[in-house]
């Protein structure tokens, strides 16, 4: 899995200290919902390479970025240093890795991380204020649809349901919405040849990058080419 990630890691976005919309709605709604990182410490598990850890870290004490991925700690650690950033910590490893440490607030965006009812205890007893979100469908993408069909479509929605059913179990108000997302992103081919190929093989089809490339050239203009992404996430704040 370790590997997989590192892969992911060449095209994985960067951070960008201008929030896109829907990063600047999913904080809009933990502030409606009284989420004040101030002074707080904060755990993002599944950091990846920074993208709302470099944010967190504008507006907390001090924060812990968590990944499986060296690769992507690797980039997180230089977007710090480029923009400034000085009160972060990486570090290589998953959620057991820290089940003995506490924190203000656990933060976990758009991961895996969590797999079993023990990482949903890890997490819970992390910190007292904890900020989840998942996506309730896949991620779809034009260019993607030319490759995959529904059968290949993993349940997104499961890991959701079940942080929900584990926390109902509890008793624990949970406040939540659902996020939607409409955006384009424009690459080389090469560059989106790597995105899908990366995409294809963590979905367990099997295509080699000239077969990607050779279905997708004629959509691109000159060297450039736009994949339009729709997107459906649940946060949850308890």
């Amino acid at each position: 899995m370790q590997e997989i990630w590192n892969k992911k890691s060449k095209t994985y976005p960067k951070f960008s200290p201008i929030m896109r919309p829907f990063e600047a709605n999913f904080f809009a709604f933990l502030t409606e919902c009284g989420v004040d990182f101030t002074n707080k410490s904060v755990i993002d598990i599944g950091a990846g390479t920074g993208v709302y850890s470099l944010h967190l870290a504008k507006m907390s004490k001090d924060i812990l970025a968590l990944d499986l991925s060296d690769a992507m700690l690797e980039i997180l650690n230089l977007s710090a240093k480029e923009h400034g950033i000085n009160n972060i910590q990486t570090l290589h490893g998953t959620i057991k890795s820290v089940e003995n440490q506490k924190f203000d607030i656990a933060f976990l965006t758009m991961s895996p991380a969590l797999k079993s009812d023990e990482d949903f205890e890890i997490f819970y007893n992390l910190a007292n204020e904890h900020i989840y979100m998942n996506w309730l469908k896949p991620r779809k993408s034009d260019l993607l649809e030319l490759f995959m069909d529904s059968s290949s479509r993993a349940d997104m929605a499961t890991p959701v349901a079940r942080l929900e059913k584990f926390l109902n179990s509890k008793g624990v108000n949970i406040k939540s919405k659902i996020l939607n997302e409409n955006r384009s992103s424009t690459r080389s081919v090469d560059d989106m040849v790597e995105n899908l190929a990366w995409h294809l093989e963590i979905s367990g089809q099997n295509y080699t990058k000239d077969q990607i490339k050779d279905r997708i050239k004629n959509l691109a203009n000159g060297d450039l080419i736009t994949e339009n992404i729709t997107t459906c996430v649940k946060v949850m704040i308890f």
